[in-house]
């Protein structure tokens, strides 16, 4: 480990590390400590299963006010209910993806079935 003057920048420092320089005396001599360290040093709670807050901007007043009374009916605070949702939303495939996965389901199964025939089953269920 080597020594570094406080007030130095270390240029091998991630962006987003959360990190900030706080001057000192000039000739002040510090250990020099690898980047990973720092960033998890800076964070008190930090840990391998450390969650994110994600801020959402500019949301119209009815969107929320919709959001706080679906929050309310089910006895959730607003981050109670939105994280269930962003949690429920993240586990199903996207719409693109799931199409995908239709397409690949059929194109395995190997059967076709004729437009004439399904409007055939279609009409036979209307009768």
């Amino acid at each position: 480990m080597g020594l570094i003057q406080r007030g130095q920048v270390h240029r091998s420092l991630p962006s987003g590390t959360g990190g900030y320089a706080v001057p000192e005396p000039p000739g002040a001599l510090v250990p020099q400590v690898a980047p990973a360290v720092i960033a998890k040093c800076m964070h008190p709670r930090h840990n391998t299963s450390m969650s994110v807050q994600i801020t959402i901007r500019k949301v119209p007043e009815k969107v929320r006010d919709e959001l706080a009374a679906r929050a309310a009916l089910e006895h959730k605070s607003m981050q109670e209910y939105l994280l269930g949702e962003l949690q429920r939303l993240a586990e199903r495939p996207s719409v693109d993806r799931w199409i995908e996965q239709v397409r690949e389901r059929k194109q395995n199964s190997g059967r076709r079935v004729s437009a004439s025939r399904i409007l055939r089953h279609r009409d036979a269920d209307r009768r």
